[in-house]
């Protein structure tokens, strides 16, 4: 999941990438607001077709969003594509990973493999998540962009780009044009939204939905350990109580390894970025409860729940704290709960569950619904390929959970990169080394519940989003145009994520976000909303 600095990132998470906050990659246009948005109401979406070639166990809801569930991998997964995609010359791509960067093609076995099955050698520049969005800028302003691009959502400006330097897609995949590419229609309508910009399509969707929603895992064997049982807190004090009970500060373990605010602020009832009320549009850092949530979170920290370096380290870094049992807790996604399992030097004790979201005080808190993309994927208006080259790879690349080739891309080739127990896929020491070169931030199929060998956490995951999905509320401004959003979002973001810090660091008093907040409105915020406001009245 692609790395940017919003405020939510800094405030509470160990996330992949944030799921709450993020700048929408709402639809967009270089002209001006009224122009941008009648034009992109006017463009017809990919046709939705969903994959029937396997039953899930677990059936998912288009209507709530929660993801299908698979005990085990299918037995004979169908092989859903004949031939290869790419045309026979190389292809340059650029994305994120999270990980380690694997070893390089010439002595990664699994890389090998998939420019054979391809068709075309895939020539992959990867950085860490970190890293990416810092890499992906610096790329952009000397102009030398690969063929297929990972567009990061906090990107500035990704109209003037995309117009500028990237294929429209819109022939090719407005209305049932896209079943010519099967699995790219097999995508989420919600998904395409975002890839509407310049009255057309320009991108792809990489979908997350549900699977993007964040609350606190935690380390369940630890929890156990502690004789705690499965902890359901059922206001905040109760929290704070499970937290300080999975602190020791003598032995340097703690449960936080940075500040959960955006689970606070869950609990208070906050809305997810925008909210929307009779065309009116009221962002999350003007509301009151905003700095009773700082002031609570403050709370935590004075308590002593979170790790004194946790400030200052990455999302890589609070990872493997929470792997080493350094901390318990980590603000994150159903993608990330089963990266964990993979991620494991425990041995079989390990386990890991997630939170719901209690009321303040009494009842239930709201979950924000994770964004419907984890990215976007542009094509290079000058690349060498034709579209039709570009769009048959990135239909492979998302071929569905079930299939022989979703089975190869994720787990490479049986023998060298997993062994099969039963009919689930286990990685080999080689197969968690080689595999991670960042394909399924290019395209992927809507994501699953499973995990090889745990049939409970696909069980536990499922129980989870069945609680935690319907009731999910979404960014009132996704899939609406704000040239000021786009534009200036990431900026005034850090500037709160600053202030945010240095209230919870005890430098500044929570009094000290009014004037921030004025500060938002004078010299954006105002006009984000206004933009907003006229984009949703031309919408309904």
């Amino acid at each position: 999941m692609t790395a940017d600095f919003t405020r939510r990132k800094f405030i509470g998470s160990s996330l992949l990438v944030a799921a709450a906050g993020v700048p929408s990659l709402a639809s967009c246009s270089s002209t001006g607001s009224s122009a941008a948005s009648a034009a992109n109401e006017a463009v017809k979406l990919p046709t939705y077709v969903k994959f029937k070639g396997v039953t899930p166990d677990l059936p998912g809801s288009n209507t709530t969003g929660v993801l299908d569930g698979f005990l085990h991998y299918p037995p004979n997964p169908v092989q859903a594509l004949d031939g290869a995609p790419g045309d026979g010359k190389a292809i340059s791509l650029m994305t994120n990973i999270p990980t380690a960067i694997p070893p390089g093609v010439g002595k990664n076995k699994f890389w090998q493999a998939v420019n054979k099955r391809v068709g075309s050698e895939l020539k992959i520049t990867m950085s860490s998540n970190d890293d990416y969005a810092t890499k992906f800028a610096t790329v952009v302003a000397g102009g030398d962009l690969p063929d297929i691009i990972n567009i990061p959502p906090a990107a500035t400006d990704q109209p003037a780009l995309l117009k500028a330097k990237c294929h429209e897609l819109t022939d090719q995949l407005a209305g049932d044009n896209v079943k010519k590419y099967p699995f790219l229609a097999n995508l989420p309508t919600e998904a395409w939204k975002g890839c509407v910009y310049n009255g057309g399509i320009y991108a792809i969707p990489v979908p997350r939905g549900a699977a993007r929603t964040s609350l606190p895992i935690y380390r369940a064997d630890l929890v156990k350990a502690k004789g705690l049982g499965t902890p359901e807190p059922k206001n905040f004090e109760d929290f704070l109580s499970l937290c300080k009970a999975m602190t020791d500060k003598k032995h340097n373990v703690w449960a936080w390894g940075a500040p959960p605010l955006a689970y606070v602020e869950q609990m208070l009832g906050l809305p997810n970025q925008w909210k929307e009320e009779s065309g009116k549009f009221t962002n999350i850092c003007e509301i009151a409860e905003t700095k009773d949530a700082l002031s609570a979170t403050k709370r935590l920290l004075d308590a002593g729940v979170m790790s004194p370096d946790g400030f200052t380290a990455g999302n890589v870094v609070q990872k493997q704290w929470f792997n080493a049992g350094t901390i318990s807790f980590v603000l994150d996604s159903y993608v990330a709960w089963t990266q964990y399992y993979r991620d494991n030097t425990n041995g079989p004790s390990f386990a890991v569950n997630m939170l719901d979201i209690p009321g303040y005080n009494s009842g239930r808190g709201i979950p924000w619904a994770g964004l419907a993309y984890n990215n976007i994927t542009a094509f290079n208006k000058n690349s060498a390929h034709s579209v039709d080259t570009l769009l048959k790879v990135s239909n492979w690349m998302a071929a569905p959970f079930g299939t022989a080739e979703y089975l190869f891309r994720k787990f490479g080739s049986k023998g060298t990169d997993y062994t099969l127990v039963g009919s689930d896929p286990e990685y080999t020491r080689l197969g968690t080394v080689e595999t991670s070169i960042g394909l399924q931030y290019i395209c992927d199929a809507p994501m699953a519940l499973y995990l090889g060998g745990h049939p409970e956490v696909a069980k536990l995951q499922y129980k989870s989003q069945t609680t935690v999905i319907p009731r999910a509320i979404k960014d009132a401004s996704y899939g609406l145009y704000s040239e000021t959003q786009s534009r200036k979002q990431t900026q005034l973001n850090a500037t709160l994520s600053d202030l945010t810090g240095q209230i919870l660091r005890g430098d500044k008093p929570v009094s000290a976000w009014d004037d921030a907040v004025k500060t938002w409105r004078t010299t954006g915020g105002d006009a984000m909303r206004n933009e907003l406001e006229k984009a949703f009245a031309q919408q309904h």
